[in-house]
């Protein structure tokens, strides 16, 4: 008699791989990328960083005031904003370590978009009669104010602060270089680990309410809870336009995503950016609206589930092949708007991401070990502090 082998269920058919390898190695990323500011002084770093940058910006003049910045983790390739290299003109004048930030902000405020002169879904004009009193630099644009003609004032005047701001003394920080990048301006630092830490600054436009034609934000804006009924432009568009961006509402998106879906999301962006951010390319941005269509789609209790993050990803990436195949990324949330108009190396990007398909674990362990080498300093801070208590505990006595 003889007995039947027991279903291989969890496999998967095209690569051959075993699920639960797949989930484990995601598992293995998201602690190795989230322990990267565990160690204090790392994290003392980054705040005193943070502040001093915050600082700069307090002298740039006009701006709004109060002035709110928002903040978000990660630089400006790293999948948070709808930005793509040819938008930045050219490859980062800086390196690009694994702590970054990208600041954005507003040089103008407005109450309502009927202020602007929308030019399609997706951008807008800026009238320079918005400013008041107009920046002098400004005052002898044309009608609208194009992203340019504020980058003339915004990065000379920030890297001027940078000049002449001194920065905290040191062993706590140590400014490595401060340069433009298209439109905004990159800064770095290091701390006395030889830590770096980056810090992308966006200069915005920030406007009440929503677009015409917006869908599907409102189900996300809770008077209580929620982010404000809010949007930004960014500055990159044809001919002098912005680009219509919803950056709070999808930090907050993002910060209630499901743990499995957050991990599919970083696993994604991890294996898929070194070519999304090459020539031609759309940027990681798109792997974000990617997961948002599935969401649209695919019922709450599989997204829930974590052991169906390794099928998540897996039908990212065929999905995300699809689209560059097919040319086409509509924006869920500007009906009319599409990612990927204008990218001509569909193709070469739908066969790249098929090559990760084909192997996913070996692309994940790759990342790992990326991760692994990016933060040993971080580790080593960790470990330092935890010796540290542990001598603490053990050198206190007790009176005899």
């Amino acid at each position: 008699m003889t007995s039947s082998a027991r279903p291989l269920t969890n496999v998967d058919f095209c690569s051959g791989s075993r699920m639960e390898e797949l989930n484990k190695l995601m598992e293995e990323l998201e602690r190795r990328e989230s322990s990267a500011l565990q160690g204090r002084d790392l994290r003392e770093s980054c705040q005193q960083a943070m502040k001093y940058v915050f600082s700069l910006i307090e002298q740039l003049h006009p701006l709004p005031s109060p002035n709110s910045l928002l903040v978000l983790q990660g630089g400006l390739c790293s999948g948070s904003l709808d930005v793509s290299p040819v938008d930045l003109g050219s490859t980062s004048p800086l390196s690009c370590p694994p702590i970054s930030y990208t600041i954005l902000v507003p040089i103008l405020r407005l109450p309502s978009p009927t202020l602007l002169h929308q030019t399609s879904p997706c951008h807008y004009r800026v009238p320079v009669s918005l400013w008041d009193p107009p920046h002098p630099q400004l005052s002898s644009s044309p009608p609208f104010v194009s992203p340019y003609n504020v980058s003339v004032w915004f990065t000379p005047s920030l890297l001027s602060a940078v000049s002449s701001c001194p920065i905290p003394a040191p062993p706590h920080l140590c400014q490595e270089g401060a340069e433009p990048w298209g439109n905004c301006t990159s800064l770095l630092f290091s701390n006395s680990s030889d830590v770096f830490l980056r810090f992308d600054v966006v200069p915005v436009v920030e406007v009440r309410g929503w677009p015409a034609g917006v869908q599907y934000l409102e189900d996300w804006v809770d008077e209580e809870q929620g982010p404000p009924r809010l949007f930004h432009l960014l500055p990159w568009g044809a001919e002098g336009q912005w680009r219509v961006s919803f950056p709070g509402v999808e930090l907050f998106m993002r910060r209630c995503l499901h743990p499995a879906l957050s991990r599919v999301l970083r696993a994604s962006v991890s294996v898929l950016r070194p070519f999304l951010q090459g020539s031609d390319a759309p940027g990681p941005y798109v792997i974000w609206v990617t997961l948002l269509h599935a969401c649209e789609r695919l019922p709450k209790g599989f997204l829930c589930q974590g052991h169906n993050a390794a099928s998540c990803f897996l039908g990212l990436l065929e999905e995300l092949s699809f689209y560059f195949l097919r040319g086409s990324c509509p924006n869920p949330f500007l009906p009319g708007c599409d990612l990927l108009s204008g990218i001509s190396r569909g193709p070469y990007l739908a066969h790249r991401v098929s090559e990760v398909r084909a192997q996913p674990v070996t692309h994940l362990r790759e990342a790992v070990k990326e991760a692994k080498e990016a933060n040993k300093g971080g580790e080593r801070d960790e470990k330092e502090e935890t010796e540290q208590r542990e001598e603490e505990r053990g050198s206190s006595c007790s009176p005899s």
